[in-house]
């Protein structure tokens, strides 16, 4: 294989961490791992992406192929975030809050605070924001088990609730676990829109929403969860375009479900939205069929 050809390979695999997982393994920021200033323009991103990832390169250590794997992963990582302006303000935005934040005197300071709410949603944010994902989930949890009724936004500042919001329901999604991401992507959706507070970051919000709403088209016994979702914030949010493609994704689960009537509506609702709306052919394929009578196709025939 070529070295073109390797290192598509490396940087095709998804990025192991989010858009706010601030620290990589040693406390490194994504501008250390490129060994860019803090105020790099995005020339600079690419051309030191472009550097650092030949220089790790497989070809270049083939003794250590699995550490070249994992640097180019994490220089990857840092590329995606610092070379967009949208996720990259929200990054810079979680690295001040983490060095405010950040050390052992700060934790016990809040431990020491011992059944506070706020104090225990701050040590949340805070696992989160160091990448401890898993025990930062774990103790959120433990919170709304033992306070139940329970809401961050009642024990955090706004921006505070927003941020941690955000890292909770990505860490739902890292851990599989798409309705709860769902749940909570939506509840700092919309609390935003009253706040302003993520501005253009939100269609990154609707983005994911989105693309869980898919998931649960793909999930048994999740079809009701999908049009639930999509009949509400994510109707009004997106584009005709996107409404249009999620249209089109729901009519051709209804048409696994044999539910024909409902199918054709939607169908017909995501071709009003979307006249050119590509890969509908087998869908039509499969109404024609259902109306005259004949077995339907395989789904992937």
């Amino acid at each position: 294989m070529g070295n073109a050809a390797q290192l598509f390979c490396c940087l095709s695999a998804p990025p192991p961490s989010g858009i706010m997982a601030v620290l990589a393994k040693g406390m490194t920021t994504y501008y250390e791992i490129l060994r860019i200033s803090r105020d790099a323009p995005r020339e600079a991103v690419k051309a030191a992406f472009r550097a650092m990832a030949k220089r790790y390169h497989p070809d270049f250590h083939p003794g250590r192929s699995a550490w070249a794997h994992c640097r180019i992963q994490e220089i990857l990582r840092a590329y995606e975030v610092l070379f967009d302006d949208k996720k990259r303000a929200v990054y810079d935005r979680t690295l001040s809050r983490l060095k405010t934040r950040s050390g052992s005197a700060y934790r016990e300071s809040l431990r020491r605070r011992g059944d506070d709410p706020a104090a225990a949603c701050q040590l949340v944010f805070l696992d989160l924001l160091e990448g401890r994902g898993a025990e930062g989930l774990a103790r959120y949890e433990g919170i709304r088990v033992s306070r139940r009724p329970f809401s961050m936004k009642d024990h955090m500042p706004p921006g505070d609730f927003l941020d941690c919001g955000f890292l909770v329901a990505e860490e739902y999604e890292r851990q599989r676990r798409p309705r709860a991401a769902f749940e909570h992507y939506r509840e700092i959706y919309r609390e935003d829109k009253a706040r302003n507070y993520f501005r253009h970051f939100r269609a990154e919000i609707l983005l994911r929403m989105r693309n869980l709403v898919v998931q649960f088209l793909g999930m048994e016994g999740h079809l009701h969860c999908a049009l639930d979702a999509f009949a509400g914030d994510l109707a009004e949010g997106l584009n005709r375009r996107e409404r249009a493609f999620l249209y089109k994704k729901i009519a051709e689960r209804l048409c696994r479900a044999g539910e024909e009537r409902m199918a054709r509506i939607t169908l017909l609702a995501a071709l009003q939205l979307h006249p050119r709306l590509g890969g509908v052919k087998k869908i039509k394929t499969r109404l024609r069929e259902y109306r005259r009578g004949l077995p339907p196709s395989p789904p992937g025939a």
